[in-house]
């Protein structure tokens, strides 16, 4: 039996979480999905971190983990909300609770990430595309927050699949699929991949996934 293996991963968790409790409580104000938002930091003291922003401030150039004043200076008009972790906690465990209906197998990646081994579920849940489509609609209908599911025999294609495009998606990347749909990505793209190691490639002349894949070892190496 080939292995199943979902991705699930909430979009812009922290910032989606704190946009449906204002929805839900009647707090006047826009949907911070929909608007240049970020959760993290002082606003007024101009100090922390941002731990998770909107599609239209990621427009702005807004980057998760960067200063909050380095934020406003890209985006002056950015809405930015402090953290609350209890909220963060109650939605986490309802999202991860759903999953559970789907599988025994869930391995919490983090409080908005988890992997499932939905391998011989297809007589419950039908194919993989299906029964991802099934979990993904149900935690935004239920919860009202939506989620991105990658799906692959193996944890590292399925997290990588479900960084497609975002939000509200469903992405397969099994091992045929490489190629086509991982290939022609920016080598940043890669998981692991971080900032300095994306510059030492470069130097290599090395942009994509595709162009690392056909690198000889022996120069990586070197």
């Amino acid at each position: 039996m080939d292995r199943v293996i979902f991705h699930i991963d909430v979009n812009s968790a922290y910032l989606s979480w704190e946009s449906m409790r204002r929805i839900q409580n009647g707090i006047p104000g826009p949907d911070l999905r929909t608007v240049p938002a970020a959760i993290g930091g002082d606003r007024e003291m101009r100090h922390g971190i941002i731990l998770a922003k909107s599609i239209p401030a990621k427009a702005y150039g807004v980057t998760t983990g960067e200063t909050v004043a380095q934020a406003l200076r890209k985006c002056p008009n950015l809405i930015l909300v402090p953290p609350d972790f209890a909220l963060y906690q109650r939605c986490s465990a309802a999202f991860h609770e759903i999953l559970h209906k789907y599988s025994p197998d869930v391995l919490k990646f983090s409080v908005d990430e988890a992997f499932m081994d939905m391998t011989g579920t297809r007589a419950l849940f039908g194919p993989p595309v299906q029964a991802a489509y099934r979990i993904k609609n149900e935690i935004r209908d239920t919860l009202g927050f939506t989620v991105n599911v990658g799906i692959s025999s193996n944890r590292l294609l399925a997290k990588m699949a479900s960084d497609f495009e975002k939000p509200d998606k469903v992405h397969t990347l099994f091992p045929e699929e490489i190629q086509e749909k991982m290939w022609p990505l920016p080598v940043r793209d890669l998981f692991f991949v971080g900032k300095s190691t994306e510059k030492k490639l470069r130097t290599l002349g090395i942009h994509t996934i595709g162009e690392l894949a056909r690198t000889d070892e022996a120069i990586l190496r070197g």
